[in-house]
């Protein structure tokens, strides 16, 4: 029977499915033999107007042959982005190619005619009436037996009830049935021809006569027969027989439903069918109508009684609703009916999918709107990868935007996580979804969360929508407001700075979001006045810990300078041991200094700094041990130059110690150099990093960095005149060997020249004349291209690069300032801690305790402000006066523009998103702020309609007492008053 196809204008055509993530393909992912071949078979004229035309040369043909693929290393590995299972999964449980209609089954009469040889005309003449009961017997007195069999299922077809006796007479055959099962009775109850029904059961045929896959009665609810299908059913017609095709046996009611066959429905229910019953397919009639979207026969199913609108498909463990189907289709119709008798919005099927998650993934807007409003569904239920609704909205449908507005609206965590730990502003993000991205982060989204694997998402829109880093520029001018005060006496202007826009994700590790925007190069984003401001209030907070931290490294480094000058440098704790005549030299040990003469009486003072220094590294032993804790791995914290310097002062306090023989060694004093120069230059780091002299430090790192770069550029040269020297100068000490020459090229190169070298020796021994002159030769050589060249230069780069510093000094700053605030936040807040010295650090440390009160009000034109520093404080006071004019420009022309805030948002983030704040593009200041406070309106729409939907809850359920009070008291009435209360009451 698959060859009957479907009934035409009975089933609703089904939606096709939306294509969420279309790769797009452009030249350079074609594969190199398809853009090769193309390129080869070009007209020589396309091949000239290549060469004349600038833009076409930019396509090259490539060499027939004789190319090879260029080794340049690995490709870098594949972003790993999770398996996104609202893309592959299918829920449809119909297949159209079973249903029967009137066109299939008149061609396959007509081509099982033109098998046999038979002739087609008699079939025409059937239907147009020129054969007739008076001349049926004469037309086919002569017709083969299988023409008169088929033209006896033509006239059954037709109704031509009048032609079936005369068929008959002339050897037609009443139970014939044709190759795809179909027999008279099949094909009279299609047609829904009483007459011919009725004759032909009274020929005695089976009313159950199933040939192949249906039965006369399953024809009839094909073309909603209503009259022969009753006539069936009385004459014995079993309601309960099945189809039988491979792997789709349906029930009465699911070829009744395929056709839209509502009275025929309704006519099987009243006859018995079973509505909840689930077929070897593993279906029931509800699945199928939800699935196909036929709301008629659907609702004709739910009306029925006893029925269940939650029974599940047993098939393939698949465990859906007919909710689930409903809503995966976008059939808004079929959801309200479905929610109406009483379907349950909550029940997952197997993969965790509750019908939210499938009507978000289908962006049906209505659907969603009903199950959370009609259906209470919950837009945080996770699938069984912890995905939410919310993940599932992400889409590159036009009602994607809405649907996520709407799931935010009810409730929905905007940034919940999944088992890879991606958040809805992740995938948007992955795919490049700006004005889903943009929405997202207006609406509260963090986009300094990380997955699992340590992605944040500002990297993903930092490389995929970067034009949405506006948004985020744009929120942060949003937590600047301007206003005038409430105290009627002074008329100030206040000024608004909302730090939770900082804060809230992050808390209590306050500077943790924006350590993020440094991690991702967007480390412009410290300059925003709200940040600057935070940072300044933030470093007032945590300095004191970081001071102590300072004082402490310089009493262990003075600690240990002062050890080694006594002990090592000068010997004295050796000289009070045995007085020899070798430390008279030693000033500091000499007996007519206080100092020497006091260590020399009183050795134990030697060893009592020893001992003091040896407490002070046991502190310092416990607290970098402590400091593990706070890295992401051993790796990471080794390769930090600070930990390297600490640890090596550390161990050297051992090495240096007196305690093994009781007197100190030649090779101590080497190791006590190096401690003591790396212990100054590490405070010297830690003192840089205070803000005050965080501009100076990065002066310094950077001509450092430079200079060592040109250094090894023309190290060659330096090497050179070395060895020149060397042989032109041989009975000079300074050119006596090659490491000291070097050392002397150093100290000529910055302008010590020692011109002795040129001149002729004292005792009147004269070299000879051609090496003096190649001596005087290399001396000017190198001045010219040492001294004068080479030391401008790199002066000149120094001079350079610092002045190109000075204008990212501030900028520099912030980063050093938020780069320590996250380094004393870190071995604060450890787990690790007590409970109580926990909250003494969080009352001490935070900014605010609770992340949602954060919150600076500041009168920005009081001289005697002084809360902030004057420039930031001015720069955040323009910030939030430009966005108030550019609101008053919008509102203004709000009112001659009909267009609602929704739709103009909507509109702009489909046509272009917005670009980033350093773009050459980017929208100028009124016009952003324009588009920012619409999107605002439209949040405060949300936010009220989300109100509205909470009383009204509430509403109702308070009302519920009252309503049986009502009842109670109109019932009392119309007792007391009879019929005149009834009417008033009616």
């Amino acid at each position: 029977m698959e060859n009957l196809g479907y009934k035409e204008g009975s089933a609703k055509p089904r939606r096709p499915r939306l294509q969420r993530r279309i790769s797009k393909i452009d030249r350079d992912d074609l594969p190199l033999s398809s853009v090769q071949s193309r390129y080869k078979n070009a007209s020589p004229k396309l091949m000239v107007r290549w060469r004349t035309d600038p833009n076409a040369m930019l396509e090259q043909q490539f060499p027939p042959d004789g190319f090879e693929y260029m080794e340049c290393g690995p490709s870098p590995p594949a972003e790993n982005v999770p398996i996104n299972m609202y893309d592959k999964f299918e829920e449809s449980v119909s297949d159209l190619n079973v249903q029967v209609c009137k066109e299939t089954i008149r061609n396959s009469l007509v081509e099982q005619m033109k098998a046999c040889g038979g002739r087609t005309k008699l079939l025409d003449d059937i239907e147009h009436g020129q054969i007739l009961s008076t001349n049926v017997v004469s037309r086919f007195e002569n017709a083969i037996k299988l023409e008169k069999n088929i033209a006896f299922l033509w006239s059954c077809f037709f109704k031509r009830w009048d032609l079936l006796d005369g068929l008959l007479n002339v050897g037609a055959d009443a139970t014939f049935y044709d190759a795809n099962g179909i027999s008279g009775l099949h094909l009279a109850a299609y047609s829904g021809c009483v007459t011919c029904t009725s004759l032909l059961i009274a020929k005695d045929i089976d009313v159950n006569l199933q040939p192949k896959s249906y039965t006369p009665l399953h024809f009839a609810a094909f073309n909603n027969s209503t009259e022969t299908a009753r006539m069936l059913i009385n004459n014995g017609a079993s309601i309960q027989t099945c189809t039988v095709k491979q792997n789709c046996d349906e029930s009465l009611l699911h070829c009744a439903v395929r056709a839209n066959a509502v009275q025929c429905i309704q006519l099987f229910i009243q006859e018995g069918a079973d509505v909840n019953s689930l077929k070897p397919n593993g279906t029931n009639p509800i699945h199928l109508a939800a699935d196909l979207g036929l709301s008629q026969s659907l609702k004709a199913l739910l009306d029925a009684p006893k029925v269940d609108p939650n029974i599940r498909i047993c098939i393939r463990e698949k465990e859906s609703t007919a909710l689930h189907l409903a809503a995966d289709e976008g059939n808004a119709e079929c959801v309200n009916l479905l929610l109406a008798k009483g379907a349950d919005a909550k029940l997952k099927n197997h993969r965790g999918f509750t019908p939210l998650h499938l009507a978000a993934r289908t962006s049906s807007l209505e659907c969603v709107e009903s199950l959370l409003r009609n259906g209470n569904a919950n837009p945080n239920s996770e699938d069984f990868d912890q995905r939410t609704p919310l993940h599932a909205a992400v889409g590159k449908s036009d009602y994607s935007f809405d649907i996520l507005e709407t799931l935010i609206a009810w409730g929905a965590n905007i940034n919940h996580k999944d088992v890879f730990g991606f958040t809805a502003l992740h995938l948007a993000a992955l795919d490049g979804l700006a004005h889903c991205v943009e929405m997202l982060i207006f609406h509260g989204a963090d986009v300094t969360t990380k997955s699992r694997k340590g992605t944040s998402a500002l990297n993903v829109i930092t490389r995929k929508t970067p034009q949405s880093l506006a948004m985020i520029h744009h929120k942060l001018d949003a937590a600047i407001s301007l206003h005038e005060s409430q105290d009627t006496s002074t008329r100030e202007v206040e000024l608004e700075l909302d730090f939770r826009q900082l804060m809230q994700h992050c808390h209590p590790r306050e500077i943790s979001f924006l350590h993020t925007f440094i991690d991702e190069g967007q480390k412009e984003f410290l300059e925003h006045p709200l940040c600057s401001a935070f940072l300044y209030i933030k470093w007032g907070k945590i300095r004191k810990f970081f001071i102590v931290r300072l004082l402490f490294c310089f009493i262990t480094v003075l600690f240990l300078s002062l050890y080694v000058l006594t002990a090592l440098a000068h010997s004295c704790y050796n000289g009070s041991k045995d007085m020899n005549e070798t430390l008279k030299d030693q000033e500091l040990c000499q007996k007519q200094s206080i100092l020497g003469d006091m260590l020399r009486k009183n050795p134990f003072v030697i060893e009592m700094q020893w001992w003091v220094l040896v407490v002070i590294i046991m502190v310092e032993i416990i607290r970098k041990l402590y400091g593990l804790t706070g890295y992401s791995s051993v790796k990471h914290y080794v390769t930090q130059i600070e930990n390297i310097i600490e640890w090596f002062v550390i161990i050297s306090v051992f090495l240096t110690s007196y305690i093994y023989n009781n007197r100190t060694d030649t090779w101590q004093n080497h190791i006590a150099a190096f401690a003591v120069l790396l212990g100054w230059t590490n405070l010297m780091l830690m003192i840089g990093q205070l803000p005050v002299f965080g501009v100076y430090v990065s002066m310094y790192t950077k001509v450092q960095v430079e200079f060592g770069k040109l250094f090894m550029a023309y190290s060659c040269m330096l090497i050179g005149f070395t060895i020149s020297f060397c042989v032109i100068f041989p009975d000079s000490p300074v050119f006596s060997n090659p490491f000291m020459g070097f050392i002397t090229v150093l100290v000529l190169m910055i302008g010590e020249q020692d011109l002795s070298l040129l001149t002729n020796e004292p005792d009147g021994t004269d070299p000879p004349v051609l090496l003096e002159i190649s001596a005087q030769i290399t001396f000017v050589l190198f001045l010219l291209f040492v001294t004068v060249i080479l030391m401008n230069l790199l002066v000149g780069i120094a001079v350079n690069d610092i002045q190109a510093l000075k204008k990212t000094a501030e900028l520099s700053k912030l980063v050093r300032q938020t780069e320590l605030i996250l380094y004393i936040e870190s071995a604060l807040f450890k787990k690790y801690l007590p409970a109580w010295l926990r909250k003494i650090l969080h009352n001490t440390a935070l900014v605010s305790p609770q992340a949602y009160r954060a919150v600076l009000c500041l009168k920005p034109l009081n001289p005697g402000e002084k809360r902030l520093p004057k420039d930031i404080l001015m720069r955040a006071y323009n910030v939030a006066k430009e966005r108030k004019l550019a609101e008053n420009t919008s509102s203004s022309s709000d009112l001659q523009d009909p267009l609602s805030h929704s739709e103009k948002f909507k509109d702009n983030n489909n046509v272009k998103a917005l670009p980033a704040p350093d773009s050459d593009s980017a929208l100028d200041t009124v016009s952003l702020c324009a588009l920012t406070s619409k999107m605002e309106d439209n949040a405060e729409r949300l936010d009220s309609l989300t109100k509205e939907i909470r009383e009204l809850k509430s509403a109702l359920h308070q009302n519920d007492h009252v309503i049986d009070q009502l009842l109670l008291f109109l019932a009392s009435q119309q007792q007391k008053n009879g019929g005149s209360n009834k009417k008033n009451s009616a």
